[in-house]
């Protein structure tokens, strides 16, 4: 039977003034875990870490019956997760330290030990996920879901392409480009995006699925995905394997160039998610994709090298 249990965890003492509790919540099938394997899920930009439960799509529940167990974690200014006073300190170093955080002390609460930790995002959520494991190195490896390195180049301003490229001016810069672009640090999701995510002609299943997970974005952390170069060094700096699932249809350009904003890792798989778009767990090839996540999960944490040969990388 699945369990699903909610905790609050005090991060206070390394996030910004107002940010105290983090909301996590661990999901296990005890009677199919192997006491160890532990996947963290950190959602995108407008969504909560109810994105890995939705209504009809449950990944996490389909993952526990596999026999993971699942940490869901809302980013400071997230779902349950305290707001902080001043919005605009939420940059991608700094909620990746919260979220570190906020894993640790989660694990401490369960009584969690010798705990082979997954790291797992979908969207803004893999960006910061990738900057977890550059800042901290917490995870034996990445799982990450709709982003690629790329950025959304044909979406910036003048202002914004000015900067683009260069990591050192976008770390003194995105805060100030936020502010302009979004005029709040914490932005409302709105419904305009919708088929972009989803895909045409969605059921109104689909749509109250995706609006019942829905959150503020975390305006400076959104800006840096836009941004090309934002993210080389973190994601050069990512050394252990790592699963790219990208969408047929995604947005973060073609599938097969995601590879590339890679090179430190030994060991990289490409999944593609046919006829999918942005938001995979809702596709029809969603069991598909859940059910790679969890063999390679097992592979990771068992088998301890590819199945084609140590160091490759490998597409499917």
């Amino acid at each position: 039977m699945i369990e699903r249990c909610d905790l609050e965890v005090d991060v206070s003492d390394g996030a910004p003034i107002g940010v105290r509790n983090i909301a996590t919540r661990f999901v296990v099938d005890r009677d199919r875990w192997d006491g160890h394997t532990v996947l963290c899920c950190f959602p995108g930009g407008g969504m909560s870490s109810r994105y890995f439960e939705l209504e009809g799509f449950d990944m996490a529940a389909y993952l526990a019956d596999l026999g993971l167990a699942l940490l869901l974690v809302d980013h400071p200014g997230i779902g349950g997760s305290d707001v902080p006073d001043d919005g605009w300190e939420l940059t991608p170093e700094v909620v990746a330290d919260a979220d570190v955080a906020a894993v640790e002390r989660s694990f401490d609460l369960l009584g969690l030990r010798d705990v082979e930790a997954i790291g797992l995002g979908h969207s803004m959520g893999s960006m910061l996920v990738a900057y977890q494991q550059a800042q901290h190195r917490p995870y034996q490896g990445l799982v990450l879901a709709g982003f690629s390195g790329r950025g959304l180049p044909e979406v910036l301003t003048p202002a914004e392409q000015e900067i683009a490229g260069s990591a050192d001016r976008i770390r003194s810069s995105v805060v100030e480009l936020a502010r302009t672009r979004f005029g709040t640090p914490l932005v409302e999701s709105t419904s305009s995006t919708l088929e972009m995510l989803v895909g045409p002609n969605v059921s109104a299943g689909v749509e109250r699925a995706i609006q019942g997970s829905a959150g503020p974005l975390l305006a400076v952390c959104g800006l840096n995905a836009l941004l090309p170069g934002s993210d080389e060094q973190v994601l050069t700096a990512v050394d252990v394997p790592v699963l790219l699932i990208v969408a047929e249809h995604d947005i973060v350009g073609p599938p097969h160039e995601a590879p590339r904003y890679f090179p430190g890792s030994p060991d990289l798989t490409l999944h593609v998610v046919s006829a999918a778009f942005h938001n995979s767990n809702i596709a029809p090839a969603r069991t598909t994709m859940w059910e790679r996540i969890g063999s390679w999960a097992a592979w990771l944490v068992g088998a301890g090298r590819s199945p084609i040969g140590e160091g490759a990388s490998h597409h499917e």
